[in-house]
Order: structure tokens, then sequence, then C-alpha cells
């Protein structure tokens, strides 16, 4: 019996064995209707792949030994002498992989082809028929769904054979699978196994009776749903510009950064452990912080604080990412102005690289001086941290907290994630 074969028993076991054990005496027909369908489950180990292992075998003998023999294990299940004999032939190499022996197979196969064949109109019988009791006596009605998700995740071969048997299987009246899957990339898997020629999108077709394509999730319903769901201290968060809205601001990051569903999750999961354990005075910088740790779940390096970082190429793409900003001039009047996001992480970078104190003088001779906003917000919250953690204690060599950023994000990613 394939595994796709246990899988489906043992899932129709899980299923309906509670209600087996608590009316095993009131219901002797669905008893009945359940055995057989076990019974025939077990006799079904190959039907549906009578193409496949010859024109799996074909496209992999020039990929290596590893796949032929992977391929024959799944498709065409070797048994005793003849099977073990060939498959000892094949990993010393010396076997040539040809439609003979393949063929060879197929003919050891036609008899427990033909029993699998009956099995399975008795297989689907005996189901519709264990369906239909157990609406009867139970009261829920039918059509009897499985969900099977992330099918595009599973290994070609794996994917296909799934699909293969989800067809010959349970093509029942009543049973209904909804696959949820990334088509195109399970097109492409398909291509892995017969070819970049076989099309693989209309091959799909012939599996899917309906098909349904979910909208682009709305981002700004996305971050109050995570919000609603962690309840983080959002008094513990700062993100760039004059006005402090952080749903705002992680709504346009999450778009401006195109991330994915999986990846906003994860990121703000992250996110939310980093401010439960946060207990300093002076709160976290999103605009490091939450770029920093999408880049620590894409796997890239979120060390590098210079002006060519990951970070500030991340930036860089967005320089439709503004905010409106208000300064006090020279003449002590408020002035509106444009900045990008991008000018604020590159400024807020360049400020972190040096030592706190420096940063807090040069900060401090600004006060006389026509600089941009995103440059003396920069040196204002590396005030109000030097502030926070020293007093009036002159410290020359501390560093702003935001260095140790990554360290905290794989910290808390391995225990997140």
């Amino acid at each position: 019996m394939t595994e796709h074969v246990r899988a489906f028993r043992g899932l129709i076991q899980a299923y309906f064995q509670a209600f087996i054990e608590r009316e095993r005496e009131k219901t002797p027909k669905f008893v009945k209707a359940y055995q057989a369908v076990t019974a025939n489950a077990a006799k079904i180990s190959w039907i549906g792949f009578k193409g496949l292992a010859k024109r799996a075998s074909r496209y992999v003998i020039a990929e290596g030994t590893d796949e032929i023999i992977e391929v024959i294990d799944q498709h065409v299940v070797t048994t005793g002498k003849e099977g073990e004999e060939i498959g000892n032939a094949l990993e010393s190499h010396v076997v040539k992989v040809t439609d003979d022996i393949i063929d060879q197979f197929s003919k050891k196969r036609i008899e427990q082809f033909n029993e699998a064949k009956l099995s399975l109109d008795r297989f689907r019988e005996s189901l519709g028929e264990l369906l239909s009791v157990f609406e009867e006596h139970t009261g829920k009605k039918l059509p009897f769904f499985i969900l099977i998700d992330e099918l595009d995740r599973c290994r070609p071969p794996y994917a296909i054979a799934m699909l293969e048997r989800i067809k010959h299987l349970f093509d029942a009246d009543n049973v209904v699978f909804v696959l949820s899957t990334d088509t195109k990339q399970l097109a492409h898997s398909i291509k892995a196994v017969y070819g970049s020629s076989f099309e693989s999108e209309r091959y799909l077709q012939r599996f899917f009776t309906r098909t349904y394509e979910l909208p682009t999730p709305n981002t700004t319903q996305l971050i109050e749903s995570l919000i609603a769901s962690y309840e983080p201290d959002i008094s513990k968060w700062e993100n760039p510009g004059h006005k402090q809205d952080p749903h705002e601001y992680l709504t346009k990051a999450t778009t401006y950064f195109k991330m994915s569903l999986r990846e906003t999750e994860q990121a703000f999961d992250i996110l939310a452990s980093l401010t439960t354990i946060w207990q300093y005075e002076f709160p976290i910088q999103l605009g490091i912080m939450y770029p920093m740790i999408l880049g620590h779940v894409r796997r890239e390096e979120i060390n590098d604080f210079t002006s060519s970082s990951w970070l500030a190429s991340l930036v860089s793409e967005s320089p439709q990412w503004v905010t409106n900003d208000v300064k006090r001039g020279r003449d002590f009047s408020d002035r509106h102005e444009v900045n990008t996001v991008s000018a604020w992480v590159k400024n807020f970078l360049s400020v972190v690289r040096t030592t706190m104190d420096e940063a807090n003088r040069n900060g401090y001779n600004m006060s006389d001086r026509d600089v941009s906003f995103t440059v003396r917000q920069a040196h204002d919250i590396i005030q109000r941290e030097y502030r926070a953690r020293f007093g009036n204690v002159v410290n020359e060599k501390a560093r702003s907290m935001v260095i140790t950023y990554p360290d905290l994000i794989r910290h808390a990613g391995r225990l997140s994630v």
C-alpha cells in the first residue's frame, strides 16, 4: 500500500473511529460499510499510474541512479527477489533502465492491477454508502470535505501522485477535496518531472473542477488583526516621521516592502516578542527594527549598518514612501516638509555608527543650524536614549542599543518562528 493510500485510510479511520466505538451496536450497517472501505483501500496499491512510471523513468535516467530508484520505489513498488536484485543493481550503477525493464515491472503487476481496479470500484461504492449511513445517523449534512493545504510545497513526484490518487480513489458522490495551493508553483514543479515542454497547466485542469483565487489581503486589516491578537504595548514603539501612528507605519511597511502574508505574520510575531521583553525607558525604533526583522525572515545579512547595507537598499526601493513632517526653524516658526522614509533610515544609520557621546554633542550643535527634519530627529532619538541610560554622566564609548537589534532579533526569531 502506498503512503497516499495509508494517509487516506488513516484519515477515514481517525474521523469515523470515535463514532464506531460509540455507536457500534446501534449502527451495524455503518460498521459494515466502514469495514468495506478500509478493506478495499488496503488492496489499492498503484492504480492510476499506468503511464507515470515509464514517463518519469525516461526523464530521470539523465539525472542519476538515486532518482531512478526513487521513481521505482514510489510508482512501481518492488517486491520479492526480482525487485531486490534490480534495486541492488541500480545502486551499483550496472543496470541501464530501459523500456524492457520497466515493462517487466508492468507485466508482473497485471494481476495486482486488475484486483486493485475491482477494489477501487468497491471502495467508491462502500465509501458512498458509508457517508450516507453516517449522514442518516448523525444528522451531519453531506458532502464530506477533505482539505489538503500547500500541496505545491511537496516534492514534485509526491504532489503528482497525490493528485492521481485523489482523482482515481475519491471520484465518488458526496466527497469533495479542497486543495489550497500555489497553482503556478505546482505547475512549475510538475515540469521538473516531465520536462520544460510539458503542458503542466493543462495537465492540472483534469484534476480541478473549480478554481477559486483568494484576493490579496488587505494590509490595514491584517495589521489591525495582528495588533488585536497579540496586544503589544505600542507605547514602546516609535516610528519615523513627525506623525506617530504605528498602525499606519506597519501597514505601509508591509506594502512597500512587498511582504507576503507569511512574512508579515512571522515578522510581527518576532516584533511582539521583542516588545514584551523590552524594559528600557526609551522606545524601539520601528523604522530600523521592523525591516531588520523582515531581513532576518528572508535570511539576509542584517548586521551591516553602512550606507550600502541590505537595509539601506531595501528602503531605497520605495522612494514614494514619504512622511509629512514639521520642524522648528531658526526663527522659531514651524516649517512643513516632505521627507522619504528612506532618508530617515539612512540618516539614522549614519548617527548610530558613531558613539552616543559624539552624536549627542553634534545634536546640540544643530540648534542653530537649518538641517532637515530627518537629521534632527535622528540626533534627538539618540539624545533621549543617552539621557535615559546615563543621565548627566558622560560616556564616551557607549553605542546605541540599535546596534544590538540584529542579535535581539535572531534570539527572538529562534523562539518565535
